[in-house]
């Protein structure tokens, strides 16, 4: 994969279009990686993509870093796991097609024009936008494989394996670790265990550096969302602190790299088949639905068949298990 022996990936989820204050806690983080000279990779939703074409400085702050994409409307509803929840996977395979290169409005849900994976690649020309992370970690497969046929070739949202592994396509990275809000403490003692694997993830949200609660949480509940509310900030002092370990996380990444124990420049390849016979379709499927469970109170249905025909395991596209 590359010189290093340990392989470092710094992210960011970008998706709260609704909150203003995100674009400056985005702004703010992109100053400290430029500062601090560490490279990162951003996964935006549409939606959030559509509002930060009025932002020209953060646009030239992003492409020095890589852009990957975060869904087209993240927490809207229908959401993936909602519009992929039927029985034939062909039809979600389509569906998904159909809405991730549109805008979608995020009162209705209904698809309005352009937009979405189509819209990060038109802002980023520049740049092969190939890198995917499910909202909530909640991947569906007939919608992975719709991305992949869009240009997608690297998912960031599932617990198939400890490395990266290779299967229809696609190469599969570990899952990520959250780390918005650990402690200084528990930070140094978390990079220290850097060095026990060979590929770590570092997942990090710039909402949750400035609002209280999750920008989406107005959608936790499907109703009519014709009055899509802001939340509470963050206390001034919570933020700072918040800013400052993020501070801490990349002082430690230079040190990894300056001696050459960990690598962060991003370049991959993976030459690893998923080995299926060794796949736990039953963990893999119970972190998907932990997302829509939790924040939406719903339960996918389909999902289980739809993994067990994605692993090809699974010889029907009609039956519920």
């Amino acid at each position: 994969m590359s010189q290093f022996s340990h392989k470092l990936f710094l992210t960011f989820d970008v998706e709260d279009f609704i909150n203003d204050r995100s674009i400056g806690a985005l702004r703010h983080i992109l100053g400290l990686l430029n500062e601090h000279y560490v490279r990162a990779l951003f996964f935006v939703t549409g939606h959030m993509m559509e509002k930060l074409q009025n932002y020209r400085d953060i646009l030239d702050e992003l492409r020095v870093h890589e852009v990957g994409y975060h869904s087209t409307s993240h927490s809207v509803h229908p959401n993936i796991f909602e519009y992929t929840d039927v029985m034939s996977y062909k039809e979600a395979y389509d569906l998904s097609l159909s809405r991730e290169i549109s805008h979608i409005n995020p009162v209705t849900g209904e698809t309005e024009g352009k937009g979405g994976l189509e819209l990060v690649k038109k802002v980023f020309s520049n740049k092969k936008v190939e890198a995917f992370r499910a909202p909530g970690f909640s991947w569906s497969p007939p919608h992975l494989e719709a991305l992949r046929d869009l240009g997608i070739r690297y998912d960031f949202s599932t617990n198939i394996s400890k490395t990266p592994v290779h299967h229809k396509g696609l190469t599969f990275f570990p899952f990520p670790v959250l780390i918005d809000s650990m402690e200084v403490g528990d930070l140094s003692n978390f990079l220290r265990s850097i060095l026990r694997e060979k590929v770590t993830i570092l997942d990090f949200h710039p909402n949750f550096f400035v609002n209280k609660i999750w920008w989406d949480s107005c959608f936790f509940k499907k109703s009519d969302h014709n009055n899509i509310s802001t939340v509470p900030a963050r206390p001034p002092a919570q933020t700072q602190r918040m800013f400052s370990r993020l501070e801490t996380v990349l002082k430690a990444i230079k040190t990894l790299e300056s001696t050459k124990m960990v690598g962060t420049d991003n370049a991959r390849t993976s030459e690893k088949k998923l080995d299926v016979r060794k796949t736990d379709v039953q963990k893999v499927h119970d972190m998907m639905i932990q997302w829509p469970i939790r924040r939406f109170n719903y339960t996918p249905k389909f999902v289980r068949s739809h993994l067990l025909k994605f692993f090809g395991l699974y010889g029907t596209d009609n039956q519920r298990i």
